[in-house]
């Protein structure tokens, strides 16, 4: 990780074994006494963190803090299939290093049911795999997500939203996904298959709600594979809302 998030402004903190924020200062970092570290606050400030004391058990902090910085989002907001939970990790951290704005999971027709119901999900392990990916891209806000229960509940969130809607297909696309250009407030709603692919039901369904078919060539990708390949088709500076 690139800086530590910590979960409220505070003015100094105590670590102890086996906190994963000592282990990565005493292991990974080798901190010593007088060392600052970048910290961060979720959604907040990012700041200096000087290593008061260090011992075997316990490291302790404090911290100073600069301005609150403002959200750097991409507007880029995914719909995608729930997928095994390694594959959902992966985008989840990956993803949010690259700046999405949203993540919407859905049970997909070709999905497995079981996977809503995984620790990823039903623990706070998404939580920690998005504030990894936020932690890498030396960031401070995260990213929301949400699970719904198939397709049809997600896309009512983009009935009113103004922006472009792009769906994945490796099989019914009228053309390859191009970079967009976007105007102030717009987004792009770009929706992922599972790893089985869409239905025809959700394929016709998301054509109903506007949602032009488009591919990434003729090679057939993992879904997290996808999903880092059309955010960066789309291009990191053609979406960029400054």
């Amino acid at each position: 990780m690139n800086l530590i998030l910590l979960p409220q402004l505070v003015s100094r903190a105590k670590w102890n074994n086996p906190d994963v924020r000592f282990k990565h200062l005493s292991d990974v970092l080798r901190v010593q006494p007088g060392s600052v570290i970048d910290f961060a606050v979720e959604n907040g400030p990012r700041g200096k963190g000087k290593i008061e004391s260090i011992s075997s058990v316990e490291v302790e902090v404090s911290f100073q803090w600069e301005q609150t910085i403002e959200a750097n989002f991409l507007p880029v907001r995914l719909l995608i299939g729930l997928s095994r939970p390694q594959t959902c990790r992966k985008i989840l951290e990956q993803a949010a290093a690259m700046g999405v704005e949203e993540f919407h999971f859905f049970g997909a027709d070709k999905g497995e049911p079981s996977y809503a119901s995984s620790t990823l999900w039903t623990s706070d392990e998404w939580k920690e795999k998005i504030r990894g990916g936020v932690e890498q891209a030396f960031s401070t806000h995260l990213p929301k997500c949400k699970i719904y229960e198939n397709l049809s509940s997600v896309l009512k969130e983009t009935e009113t939203a103004s922006g472009f809607r792009i769906g994945l297909d490796n099989y019914e696309a009228t053309g390859g996904l191009t970079p967009i250009t976007l105007q102030p407030e717009e987004q792009v709603w770009v929706a992922i298959g599972p790893e089985r692919g869409w239905s025809p039901d959700e394929r016709n369904l998301l054509r109903d709600n506007l949602f032009e078919l488009r591919h990434l060539g003729k090679r057939v990708l993992r879904v997290e594979t996808a999903v880092v390949a059309a955010v960066g088709i789309l291009g990191i500076n053609s979406l960029s809302k400054d």
